[in-house]
């Protein structure tokens, strides 16, 4: 990250006490921003004293892409008008951020859906000259978003007990609804939506294996304990050469919750023992609502879309995701600030 950094009318103690918190500042947006190309981030902060007003001014404008975003703060104390600063672009820069995921999210999904439409034709003749390992080989490079789906599902039955850790593998869930794919095309082609037709197949799938283990006397944990961060059942059975596998997601509270509520802890947790803190909590919300807020807010699947695979009215799934949303709020507001000490005071109980 590029930086500029102005003084104006300030004492020469004040300007080297500045330049802490101007340094601090510089080391808190570098990590914020670091998902950008830091050539084509800029800060330019601005610290100014008023001596007729008797007050400290700060101006931090912050460039990044598609988006110039800038706050101020005035106080009589120089270490609070950094702070008032500081607190105000972290906000703007979580609803950039925010704005930014939510279009990328929607546009993945939207392009999933058309690469899909545009596949029907060749798909097609793979199956009427019974070619099935074409057919296969040509949806595989298509399907990571239900990979992505898949894994996360089978994630959350881990965390509630209902699969054990490394049990299914989310690769061989996608192969097999492949195959029901090709096994079933006219089929589905006569219902008219194969993205669809394979969403509802890997659910299905997936509790197949659930009933199974039930019949065999396998019992799911109660939803009130509390799974440890660095618990087994956050390991997945996959294999890295996968055609589907892709970078582990790693959930953010801002990636669930709207543009500008929240802001990275200065005290965070690791990357993975955040994403997981996420997962778990989301593992506590029933089944049904979890998955309609995931899918519309991870996956960018629409009311509509999302209605359709669960067999219910728009309206209800939009209920259901304000209320996983206000949970999840509720949630960041009891973990978010010191999550560590938190965890650290639930498992101790």
């Amino acid at each position: 990250m590029q930086h500029h950094v102005i003084y104006r009318d300030i004492s020469p103690a004040d300007k080297k006490l500045a330049e802490n918190y101007v340094a601090k500042i510089i080391e808190r947006f570098e990590k914020l921003t670091n998902k950008f190309d830091p050539d084509l981030v800029h800060l330019r902060i601005v610290v100014e004293g008023l001596e007729k007003k008797k007050f400290y001014f700060v101006q931090l404008t912050l460039s990044v892409p598609q988006g110039v975003l800038s706050a101020r703060g005035e106080h009589k104390r120089l270490k609070t008008a950094f702070k008032i600063a500081r607190e105000r672009l972290e906000k703007e820069l979580a609803r950039h951020l925010s704005e930014l995921r939510g279009e990328h999210v929607y546009k993945r999904h939207q392009r999933y859906i058309q690469e899909m439409a545009k596949a029907l034709p060749e798909l097609a003749v793979d199956k009427q000259a019974d070619l099935k390992e074409r057919f296969m080989d040509r949806l595989r490079p298509l399907l990571r978003d239900l990979y992505r789906i898949a894994r996360r599902e089978i994630l959350f039955h881990q965390l509630t007990g209902e699969l054990p850790p490394e049990y299914l593998d989310p690769g061989d869930v996608v192969d097999e609804a492949i195959l029901w794919a090709y096994e079933n095309y006219d089929q589905i082609v006569a219902m008219g939506d194969l993205a669809h037709a394979l969403h509802k197949k890997i659910l299905e799938i997936i509790k197949r294996e659930i009933n199974k283990l039930k019949e065999e006397g396998h019992e799911a944990i109660p939803v009130e304990e509390t799974v440890p961060l660095d618990d087994v059942r956050y390991k997945l059975k996959e294999m890295p050469e996968s055609p589907y596998f892709f970078e582990e997601e790693r959930l953010r509270w801002e990636d669930v919750l709207p543009a500008g509520e929240v802001t990275e802890p200065e005290e965070a947790l690791s990357a993975e023992e955040l994403n997981n803190l996420i997962m778990r909590e989301l593992s506590r919300v029933p089944e049904e609502k979890r998955q309609a807020f995931v899918w519309h807010v991870l996956d960018g699947l629409s009311f509509a879309e999302i209605a359709k695979l669960q067999g219910r009215d728009e309206e209800s799934v939009r209920q259901d995701i304000e209320e996983v949303r206000e949970y999840i709020r509720q949630r960041w507001q009891a973990l978010g600030a010191k999550p560590k000490e938190i965890e650290e005071e639930v498992e101790a109980k």
